[in-house]
C-alpha cells in the first residue's frame, strides 16, 4: 500500500522529468549545401527568422568560411525597405555577425544573389529591384552590392523622370573601379542615355 502511494507521488515527477529532458533537446541544422539556395533559406527560415525571404550562402569574407545572407522586407507603419543580415553557422545555430541598415527597396519582383569580381578575393550580395518602382510614366531603380569582409554597401540609384532627363547616382563609397563600372553598365544596357549625378536623386 505505502509502495503504491509512493509510486502515485513519483509518478507526476517523473513524467515531468521527461517533458522537461525532450522539449530541452534542441532540433539540429542539418548539414547545408550552400549552393542550395532553397535549402539555405528553409534552414534560416526554420533555425533563425521565418519572415526571412531571401537567402544565399557563400564565401563572404576573407576567410573562406561559408556564411549566409539572409534578406527580410519590413513593412511597417514606422519602417520601410528592406535589410540584409549575414549568418555563420556555429553548432545548431545561426549567429548575426553583421546586419545593413534598412535600405531603400523591396523583395517583389527583384534580382538577388551572391556575385563575385575578380579584383576582390571573397563573394558579395548583389541586389536590384528591376521594374518594381517603375511606372509608365518614370520611377526609380534601386541597385546594392553588400559587403560582408568591409562591413559596406555600395549603392546605385536610377531615377526616371516624365519630360526630364534620366540620372545615375553612385554612393562615394564605391570607390572600387570594377564596382562602379558594373553599376554604370548594367544600366545602360536598358537606359543608355542617363547622366550621372553627385547627389542622390529624391523622386516625387
Amino acid at each position: 500500500m505505502l509502495l503504491n502511494n509512493l509510486l502515485k507521488r513519483l509518478l507526476p515527477l517523473f513524467i515531468l522529468i521527461t517533458v522537461l529532458s525532450c522539449s530541452e533537446k534542441k532540433e539540429k541544422i542539418p548539414l547545408l549545401d550552400f549552393e542550395n539556395n532553397t535549402q539555405v533559406l528553409d534552414a534560416v527560415k526554420k533555425f533563425y527568422d521565418k519572415e526571412t525571404q531571401i537567402a544565399r550562402g557563400g564565401l563572404f569574407d576573407e576567410t573562406g568560411n561559408q556564411f549566409i545572407a539572409a534578406g527580410k522586407e519590413i513593412n511597417t507603419s514606422d519602417e520601410w525597405g528592406i535589410k540584409f543580415t549575414f549568418l555563420e553557422k556555429s553548432g545548431d545555430e545561426l549567429i548575426p555577425k553583421y546586419e545593413t541598415e534598412l535600405l531603400d527597396g523591396s523583395f517583389k519582383e527583384c534580382f538577388v544573389d551572391k556575385i563575385k569580381f575578380s579584383s576582390i578575393d571573397y563573394d558579395l550580395i548583389y541586389y536590384n529591384s528591376q521594374g518594381y518602382f517603375m511606372g509608365s510614366s518614370g520611377g526609380e531603380i534601386f541597385s546594392y552590392i553588400v559587403d560582408f569582409e568591409n562591413k559596406q554597401v555600395y549603392y546605385a540609384h536610377l531615377a526616371v523622370e516624365a519630360g526630364s532627363s534620366i540620372s545615375l547616382f553612385i554612393s562615394e563609397n564605391t570607390l572600387n573601379k570594377e564596382l562602379k563600372d558594373f553599376f554604370i553598365l548594367t544600366f545602360k544596357k536598358d537606359y543608355p542615355t542617363f547622366k550621372i549625378v553627385e547627389d542622390d536623386i529624391v523622386v516625387d
